[in-house]
């Protein structure tokens, strides 16, 4: 089973690259074999691929769609469960062995969501940010890069 992360940046009209990830995205999986997808979900790239692997999966069924989570949902004395996962994903998962200072939580789950990556799916417009320092993490890892702004040549 191959797995694919997306990394993007939080405010972006991810919509104008909607045919070209599409494409992407049933080549990843019809020639590379990639059936598991991760995403954060934290910001309109992240979003926007998510509900795609959603609407992907009516054709292939076989995927499997997981949120990565940054922090561990708390509790709230009103409910038992605070969080909910939104519509689009199968399940969650929390990646860090150890707890972290918040400020650091989004960026050491970016690694070790590479670490476990096959594929990188990036909307990375900016050279600055979380997304950015992800995919130069992901680059020095030797992990394959499909860049969506770019072109779509694995980089």
């Amino acid at each position: 089973m191959k797995s694919c992360a997306f990394f993007g940046h939080r405010y972006m009209d991810v919509k104008q690259y909607r045919d070209k990830l599409l494409l992407i995205l049933k080549d990843i999986i019809e020639t590379r074999g990639v059936t598991q997808f991760y995403s954060g979900f934290r910001g309109d790239f992240d979003v926007y691929c998510s509900y795609l692997v959603k609407e992907l999966k009516d054709v292939y069924p076989h995927l499997k769609n997981t949120m990565v989570l940054s922090y561990i949902p708390e509790k709230t004395k009103s409910s038992d469960d605070s969080f909910s996962l939104p519509s689009c994903f199968d399940d969650s998962v929390y990646l860090l062995e150890r707890r972290v200072p918040n400020r650091l939580a989004i960026i050491e789950t970016n690694k070790q969501l590479v670490d476990i990556a096959d594929f990188i799916i990036a909307g990375v417009i900016t050279h600055c940010g979380g997304a950015y320092m992800a995919c130069e993490y992901a680059y020095k890892k030797k992990k394959p890069i499909i860049s969506i702004i770019d072109g779509w040549e694995i980089i």
